[in-house]
């Protein structure tokens, strides 16, 4: 019983913390409308204070969560007032900061016009309109009266008055005039809390003068949804004039091009150092003495290096050869993994980009800079997108709209390009773009709820943001894209794609004629289409010719070219199975004849004391 006592005791302490410091005594409404469905409004309040305070605040919304805003001017008041405004509500602040009032009842008035314009439905105009707005005012209203007066006559089937919390379809009885202009009613002992909401319908053309307002939620939505298609076009129209590579030309040549080793030429053709390329290496490097290779069946391979590489070796493939061996001249797929081999990769691609660069750069330095350009200027449409998705919100509701998009921005500025360099290589793979776009997921869900929180509405909201995160990931593939060709390029891509046609679609008398001359031909080329992924095409080619089993692979079916065909794919396995198993591979309106409810028409407002 005890704690009852305290809990009824706090409770009891809790409700006037919950209340506002005055109480009204009574509240006048008179509001007179003419053909344009402009509101002209009177107010008149006596108050008594429970408490000591300067004033009071009379909050007048003007814009409403479905993006209709009012015209409003205030024309008078009983005393010296000050005005504020938060982006939603003007408050007209009632008292002086110097003197403190208790008591009373202290009265006031107001005078202001108020308009929405002309309604959206096309067989009927409306007003829908809240003498009291539900939650609006913190305190009883001890005696309220009102009266409408229109420009012509209605229905009294056609009006609704409705009482109670927001959402309530309580009914209230009123009075309307013998001239059938005019809507009035008298009430006492309003509780806290409580909405009176009026909703007329007349014929269409009743408001013969009324003119549509802009709508900023209709605003916001299609210039956030211009933002986001403009932002893929005009990076879309760059890619095409000054990002894209030129058709190029080249003959078909014979020969491996000149200076460049399979995991040089796989880079040029493939513009990243993949598995392929290093199992190209081994290749390679047994084709020439360097080292051998025992096949145990499955991923387990063993490497065994008879010598070191000549002096004409590259610092990457010198850098490569040396992660090999780390262990010592004899390893095993296991070796490589304790030696972090994988690890050791990253230092070698570095030095691929590093050999790469300056008068060997693959990418002309104009280009270059108009990657950084486009991406860095793409932050302006994300801006832009953040204010007019935001147009018809308080402008503090930006920011929860403009932090996700530049996070968004931040992570596809890497990301892209990692997309598109292993799109590059691999081909489209959903593996590649699967992390981008669970994040960019999260990006949306978060920015479309932030937009239907704040009152755009669901269907715009979900909209909105989703075509704006799809259009922000292909703008970033697209300026990631940028990226045309040096000189220097095509010359070496050129010597790079001949020898692969020759690879990919060699006549069957020139292989014949080619292995008579050299037994072991077959095994000098083998290295360069593994790196250039056209393996298959050149065992194909030697269906029917005999060829001598390599002299540097031993192990089961030796004398079998597929077996060797198929290195490549099963080096690529080991690699991700037991090198490097943690690896990434290498590489709210009414309808008609409703009666509407409390709290669903427009303005009202409330107010607070200061």
């Amino acid at each position: 019983m005890r704690k009852l006592a305290v809990l009824a005791l706090l409770l009891l302490f809790c409700f006037p913390l919950a209340a506002e410091n005055f109480i009204i005594d009574s509240y006048s409404v008179r509001i007179d409308v003419d053909e344009s469905r402009a509101m002209n409004i009177k107010e008149d309040l006596s108050l008594e204070y429970t408490s000591p305070s300067h004033g009071f605040y009379r909050d007048i919304q003007y814009r409403f969560p479905g993006g209709e805003t009012a015209d409003y001017s205030l024309i008078w008041t009983s005393s010296e007032v000050a005005e504020e405004d938060n982006g939603t509500y003007k408050s007209i602040r009632f008292g002086d900061p110097d003197k403190l009032l208790f008591g009373g009842p202290y009265e006031y008035g107001i005078e202001y016009d108020f308009s929405l314009g002309a309604d959206d439905y096309p067989d009927y105009d409306e007003i829908y309109y809240n003498i009291v707005s539900p939650g609006a005012w913190d305190t009883d209203i001890e005696k309220l009266s009102f009266s409408v007066t229109l420009p012509y006559p209605v229905d009294q089937n056609r009006i609704w008055l409705t009482a109670g919390p927001y959402g309530s379809e309580a009914e209230l009885p009123f009075t309307l005039s013998d001239d059938g202009c005019t809507i009035s009613g008298r009430y006492s002992s309003i509780p806290s809390g409580y909405g009176i909401t009026l909703r007329v319908e007349m014929d269409e053309g009743y408001f013969n003068e009324a003119v549509h307002h802009i709508n900023l939620k209709t605003v916001g939505f299609f210039l956030s949804i211009a933002v986001s298609l403009l932002m893929v076009s005009a990076v879309f129209v760059i890619w095409v004039l000054k990002g894209r590579d030129e058709k190029l030309i080249y003959p078909v040549r014979f020969t491996p091009p000149d200076g460049l080793n399979p995991m040089d030429s796989g880079f040029v053709y493939k513009g990243t150092l993949d598995n392929s390329a290093v199992s190209a290496m081994l290749i390679y490097w047994a084709d020439k003495g360097v080292i051998t290779i025992t096949d145990n069946g499955g991923d387990d391979f063993e490497f065994t290096k008879l010598r070191e590489l000549d002096d004409t070796a590259s610092d990457a493939e010198i850098r490569l050869f040396s992660a090999f061996f780390a262990s010592g001249d004899n390893v095993d797929t296991k070796d490589l993994r304790k030696t972090g081999f994988a690890t050791k990769l990253s230092g070698v691609r570095k030095t691929m980009d590093e050999h790469f660069s300056e008068e060997r750069s693959l990418s002309s330095p104009e280009s270059m800079k108009l990657r950084k350009l486009v991406m860095s200027l793409m932050i302006i449409p994300i801006v832009i997108h953040s204010i007019t998705s935001t147009l018809f919100f308080p402008g503090f509701a930006t920011i929860f709209i403009l932090i996700p998009s530049m996070m968004a921005y931040m992570m596809l500025r890497s990301a892209s390009l990692q997309i598109e360099r292993r799109m590059r290589s691999d081909g489209f793979r959903f593996s590649i773009i699967a992390g981008p776009a669970v994040f960019l997921l999260f990006i949306w869900f978060f920015i479309a709820s932030a937009l239907v929180s704040f009152g755009s509405g669901e269907r715009e909201g979900f909209v909105d943001s989703a075509l704006f995160i799809i259009s922000l990931f292909v703008s970033m593939l697209l300026a990631a894209s940028i990226d045309r060709r040096s000189q220097y390029a095509d010359k070496v891509l050129s010597a790079v794609l001949g020898y692969r046609e020759f690879m990919e679609k060699v006549e069957k008398d020139r292989i014949e004629k080619l292995s008579k001359e050299d037994p072991e031909f077959f095994y000098h080329v083998l290295s360069y289409a593994m790196a250039l992924g056209v393996e298959d095409e050149w065992v194909k080619a030697f269906s029917g010719i005999y060829v001598e089993p390599a002299r540097w692979y031993y192990g089961r079916d030796v004398a079998d070219i597929y077996v060797l065909s198929s290195f490549s794919r099963r080096w690529g396995h080991a690699y991700s199975s037991t090198i490097a198993p943690r690896s990434s591979g290498g590489g709210a309106r009414t309808s008609r004849g409703s009666s509407g409810f409390s709290g669903g028409g427009f303005s009202g407002g409330g107010g607070r004391s200061w």
